[in-house]
C-alpha cells in the first residue's frame, strides 16, 4: 500500500489510512479525478456488502470506488479491467496507467474487449465503407456493424488496427455509475458518517490520534470537512 500511494503521489494529492484494523477504504486518492481504493489479496473474497459500503463512501464525496488486486480464481492481467459486485478491479501497475490518463481494456464474459466509440463518424471523416474497413481489420461486416452501433468491442488485435487506421480517439473511457447516496452510514475507518454537502462533511465519533489523524488526511484529499462528534445529537444535518 505505501509504495502504491508514494507512486499516486506524484500526480496528486493521496491519504492513506493506517493503523486502523475496519476498514471502507485503504487509500483516498484526488488527481484528474478522486478515487476511493480498496486493496486486496484476493478480490474472490470481496462481498457485497463490503462494494456497497465503498460505492456508498464514494458517492457522498464525489469520488470513484476502485478495488486493487492482483489474483481472483486466476491471476488478473496487466492493463486488463475487471469488475467485481459493479465496482472496477485491477493491479496497481494498471490503476497508475489509469491514473496518467491511459485507457486500459476491459474483462468481460467474452473475454478482454477495448471500448470503441464514433466509429461510424471515423469511417465518413476518411471515406471508408464498411467492406473496406471489415477487411482491413479481419472481421465481419456484421462485425463491423456491431461495432458501430456499440453491441460488440473488439479485442486487443482489432483494437489496435482501428487505432492504426482512426487514432487513439477511437478509444472509449468507461466509466462507472454510482448510487445517488445523500447520507451514508459507514461505521469503519476513517469514518463513520459522510454527508453530501456543496463541501462533503466526513463525521467520525471516535476521537482517538489516529482516527483524527486518519480523517483529517482523506479530507484534505477529498476537499471534505472533517469533523469529530460525540453524537447525532452534536450535529445539524439539515
Amino acid at each position: 500500500m505505501a509504495d502504491l500511494a508514494k507512486r499516486l503521489g506524484k500526480s496528486g494529492k493521496v491519504a492513506e489510512v493506517c493503523a486502523e484494523k475496519s476498514r471502507a477504504f485503504d487509500i483516498a486518492y484526488a488527481g484528474e479525478r478522486a478515487y476511493l481504493i480498496k486493496i486486496v489479496r484476493n478480490i474472490e473474497s470481496v462481498n457485497k456488502e463490503q462494494a456497497e459500503t465503498i460505492k456508498k463512501c464514494a458517492s457522498v464525496v464525489g469520488a470513484e470506488p476502485l478495488f486493487i488486486s492482483d489474483h481472483g480464481k486466476l491471476p488478473l492481467k496487466k492493463n486488463v479491467v475487471y469488475t467485481r459486485h459493479g465496482i472496477p478491479v485491477m493491479r496497481h501497475e494498471t490503476f497508475l496507467q489509469v491514473a496518467h490518463g491511459n485507457l486500459v481494456s476491459m474483462a468481460d464474459r467474452g473475454g478482454i474487449k477495448v471500448p470503441i466509440r464514433d466509429l461510424t463518424p471515423a469511417m465518413k471523416k476518411v471515406g471508408m465503407s464498411r467492406m473496406t474497413l471489415a477487411k482491413l481489420l479481419g472481421v465481419s461486416t456484421e462485425m463491423v456493424r456491431k461495432y458501430e452501433r456499440g453491441l460488440a468491442d473488439p479485442g486487443r488485435d482489432v483494437a489496435r488496427r482501428l487505432v492504426n487506421i482512426f487514432g487513439q480517439n477511437i478509444l472509449r473511457e468507461v466509466k462507472y455509475e454510482s448510487p445517488d447516496v445523500r447520507r451514508a452510514f459507514i461505521g469503519k475507518a476513517p469514518f463513520d458518517l459522510a454527508v453530501k454537502r456543496k463541501k462533503p462533511m466526513l463525521i467520525s465519533f471516535k476521537s482517538s490520534p489516529k482516527r483524527v489523524k486518519n480523517l483529517e488526511g482523506v479530507s484534505d484529499v477529498l476537499d471534505a470537512e472533517p469533523i469529530v462528534a460525540k453524537n447525532l445529537d452534536d450535529l445539524d444535518l439539515d
